[in-house]
Order: C-alpha cells, then structure tokens, then sequence
C-alpha cells in the first residue's frame, strides 16, 4: 500500500477536485493507498477556497496540517524564510509515516532542505524538454512557437523550477484538428486554450496511473531518482500515454 502525502496551497477548485478524485479510487478500492497526511501552507480563514478543502479533508478523516507561508514569512523575513519553513513543515510531516509527498497544486518551490527530506513529486504540464513555469506560461509558449507535440510529467521536485527526474508522462499530437486550423489561422489565444483542454483531460488519468504504479511497486523512487520493479532507472520517465488514452476510452478521467 502507498502511504501518500498530499500538499496544496488549495486556492483553486482544481486542487479540491483532484483530492476528491484521489479519495475516491482509494475508497472504492481502485486505487491501494492511504493518506497519512493533508499538508497546506494556508491556515484557516486565509481563503474562502482554502477553508472548503480543509472542510473536505476533514469530511474525509484526513489528518491536516496546515502552516501559513505568508504569516511565516512575516515572522521571519530574509532570503532564508523558505528553508526555514520548509524545517517546520518537515518537522511536523515527521510525526507522519509517508513514502512521497504529491504536490497538488502546491504554489511554493520547495527547498533543497525539504527536496532531500522526502521524495517530492510535481505534475507539470509539459513534456520533460518543454516550457517552464505556469500552465498559462506553457501553453501560450507552445501556441506561439508552433510545437507539434506536447503533454505533461510527473517527475521528482527539486530545487529547479520544473526539472528533475521524470517519473512518468504522456504526450500527444498538436498537428491534427483543431490544432491545425487554429494554427492556420495565427489565433495563438485560441491554440492555447484548446491545447490546455486536451492537455488538462490527461491530467487526472496519469495522476492515477502514476499513484498505481507506484503502489504496486512498478515504479520505485529511491534517493531521488525514479527506478523500475527490477531497481533499474527509469530513464526518461514510464511513457503512459496508452494507458491514458485507453481510461480516456473507456470511462473518460475517471479510470
């Protein structure tokens, strides 16, 4: 069994919905994990959106911490704060049994105190060689420089923004319909967006997929690189990109 450990700063929908989602293939048995540990760096009564997650967590009988960054910060200014709140967090997630901690819409860098502490794992939505920064940042680089393909990873967070080892990813074509039309017709707002919607329906799909994988030992993070069942390093990531079209087939994101 995966012993999971969950991290959101949880600002959007999208962060509860993807926790709801996780909770529910472990609660129908489709997924053999349990969550130790719900960590968020807002606290009660920051957010709106922030306080129905922890509602949920709750709901769910999920133990939670929750430490705010920004009041952190502001107890502890200087170009150090983030490692010494990452020594807080770190401190607290130790009373925890984990084997990795997912970061779920998690809108801090973690520091190199954290990154060696505990596998950390990062989705981001782009191929391992492709655009850093935020969704919008990627998809508007991929609208605008005419790729041909793109897709999104999971792979080991470190201290460099969207780099590290690649655990998994998929990918897809850009040169069909409507990628081709929208090209042809230089509408770039048009190209990213629909380029977000295929890229964000694969999303969910190879979050589980990954989780399974990991649970049933196929894939293995050991000293911060991802290996296979056989203690081999998974080079470039597991390619799921059949496997995600097939539960996009079968029974749309949810697997």
């Amino acid at each position: 069994m995966l012993k999971l450990g969950w991290m959101s700063t949880a600002r959007g929908e999208g962060s509860l919905a993807l926790l709801r989602f996780v909770c529910e293939h472990i609660e129908a048995g489709t997924l053999d994990a349990r969550i130790p540990v719900v960590v968020c760096n807002r606290e009660p009564g920051e957010a709106a959106q922030t306080d129905r997650f922890f509602e949920y967590a709750r709901s769910r009988g999920l133990p939670l911490i929750s430490q705010s960054s920004a009041r952190f910060r502001q107890s502890a200014p200087g170009p150090d704060w983030r490692t010494g709140f990452d020594r807080l967090l770190a401190d607290r997630i130790a009373h925890c049994d984990v084997d990795v901690l997912f970061l779920a819409g998690y809108m801090l860098i973690a520091s190199e105190y954290l990154c060696t502490r505990y596998p950390l794992l990062n989705l981001h939505p782009a191929l391992p060689d492709g655009p850093k920064g935020t969704w919008r940042e990627v998809m508007a680089e991929l609208a605008h420089t005419g790729a041909t393909r793109t897709g999104a990873m999971i792979h080991v967070a470190t201290p460099e923004l969207d780099r590290g080892p690649t655990v998994s990813f998929f990918s897809f074509s850009l040169e069909g319909e409507p990628f081709a039309s929208l090209r042809a017709a230089r509408d770039t707002d048009a190209l990213a967006a629909a380029i977000r919607e295929q890229e964000l329906r694969r999303e969910f799909p190879l979050i589980l997929s990954t989780l399974r994988a990991l649970a049933a030992g196929d894939i293995v993070i050991s000293d911060g690189r991802p290996n296979d069942a056989a203690a081999r390093l998974l080079e470039g990531g597991m390619d799921l990109s059949s496997q995600i079209e097939h539960l996009l087939a079968g029974s749309g994101h949810q697997g």
